[in-house]
C-alpha cells in the first residue's frame, strides 16, 4: 500500500488538482465524446435535436446503466404461469396440525430420578 504525504498547502492544492482532474476525465470526457457522436449521427446525419454537454453527460449515464443491465445484471426475473401456480395450490391442500402428537420435554436426568 502506497502512502502519500500531503506537505503544506501546496500539497493540498496539488491533490485537488488531481482530484478535479480526475473527475473532469471520468465524467466530462465520455460526456462530450457521447454529445458530440450524438451531433455528427443524429443531428446531422437525420436532422434530429441537438444536444448540449449537459445531455451528453445524462446519455452517458443511460448508456452506462444500460451496459451494467445487459452484462451483470443483478436483478433476476422469473416468470411462471398463472395456471401452473393455480393447481399447486389446488393440489396442495392446507394440512392441520396434528394434536395426536404430544411434545415431549428432553432433560439430562436419568428417567429413573424423575
Amino acid at each position: 500500500m502506497h502512502v502519500f504525504h500531503i506537505r503544506g498547502f501546496s500539497g493540498v492544492l496539488v491533490l485537488v488538482a488531481v482530484a478535479i482532474s480526475a473527475l473532469l476525465l471520468l465524467l466530462l470526457l465520455p460526456a462530450s465524446f457521447m454529445m458530440v457522436l450524438w451531433n455528427a449521427l443524429v443531428f446531422e446525419g437525420f436532422n434530429g435535436p441537438e444536444i448540449d454537454l449537459t445531455q451528453g453527460f445524462f446519455l452517458w449515464g443511460f448508456v452506462m446503466v444500460l451496459l451494467k443491465l445487459i452484462f451483470k445484471p443483478q436483478i433476476k426475473f422469473e416468470f411462471q404461469s398463472l395456471a401452473a401456480t393455480n393447481s399447486k395450490n389446488k393440489t396442495a391442500p392446507k394440512q392441520k396440525p396434528n394434536s395426536d402428537t404430544k411434545s415431549s420435554i428432553v432433560s439430562d436426568e436419568p428417567a429413573d430420578q424423575k
